[in-house]
């Protein structure tokens, strides 16, 4: 049985620690990505995540602050993936993404490419279909196989290679929490160190003061405000014990 982590905007954190059976705290983990410390335009998005940052170097750096490995893989058809993660998903859960989110049919909403990057948990896949631990709140989730191979095949801008999953994630100079948010702090400081960060916020409050466009006002309102809040108070409490005036800077 592989607890469910999720019911909320954290899809690789909570896929990370769900798929890792450590008891991680998903807030921990996303603090441990570095993604709440910087800003940047991609895309002509706005997200609050560091300039040059993405979630599979956040990943990166979360497994190696804990003292873990793992293997990303890619594959250069659908068929030869599925059979391999069909394969993996018998031995254990198997972490998957970034996929999708829009062709994710188990969810409410469009059955169209968003350009919505999403991860999830399989726990077993066959001849008929996936089920899998979808952290957007959809534990237990089944997909078919074609439509779940039609997300997994669907281009993310930032992802490279097609078809992506990490197997084999394991300690191999295993760190505790304490020690891998104190381990974390400097990677936190080059992060936000990077001027892009601050360019980036004057170029958006310039031109909210001009008057937003719909779409940016969409995604800040339903995406990237939110995450970005929920970052800031999650780094801010799991850091607090460690240094508080950047605890306090956070929650401001």
């Amino acid at each position: 049985m592989t607890a469910y982590v999720g019911s909320g905007p954290y899809c690789y954190a909570s896929t990370l620690a769900t798929v890792a059976g450590r008891g991680w705290p998903a807030a921990v983990v996303e603090t441990l990505t570095g993604s709440a410390f910087g800003y940047q335009l991609y895309d002509g998005v706005p997200y609050f995540d560091p300039a040059g940052w993405d979630p599979d170097l956040g990943v990166d750096q979360a497994l190696d602050l804990f003292g873990w490995t793992s293997e990303r893989r890619t594959y250069d058809d659908g068929e030869t993936a599925y059979r391999d993660l069909t394969a993996l998903a018998a031995d254990g859960p198997v972490f998957v993404g970034p996929l999708e989110m829009g062709l994710l049919l188990h969810q409410p909403g469009p059955d169209r490419p968003l350009g919505a990057d999403h991860f999830v948990t399989v726990l077993a896949a066959d001849a008929e279909g996936v089920l899998m631990h979808d952290p957007e709140g959809f534990p237990y989730a089944w997909l078919p196989k074609d439509a779940f191979i039609a997300a997994w095949a669907s281009p993310i801008a930032y992802c490279v290679g097609r078809f992506p999953l990490r197997t084999a994630i394991r300690p191999v100079a295993a760190a505790g929490v304490e020690a891998a948010l104190a381990a974390s702090l400097p990677r936190a400081a080059v992060w936000a160190a990077a001027p892009e960060n601050a360019a980036g916020l004057r170029d958006l409050a310039g031109r909210a003061a001009a008057g937003l466009d719909d779409e940016v006002t969409t995604v800040l309102a339903d995406f990237s405000l939110r995450l970005a809040a929920r970052r800031r108070v999650d780094a801010a409490q799991t850091l607090r014990p460690l240094d508080a005036p950047l605890a306090g800077l956070l929650d401001r």
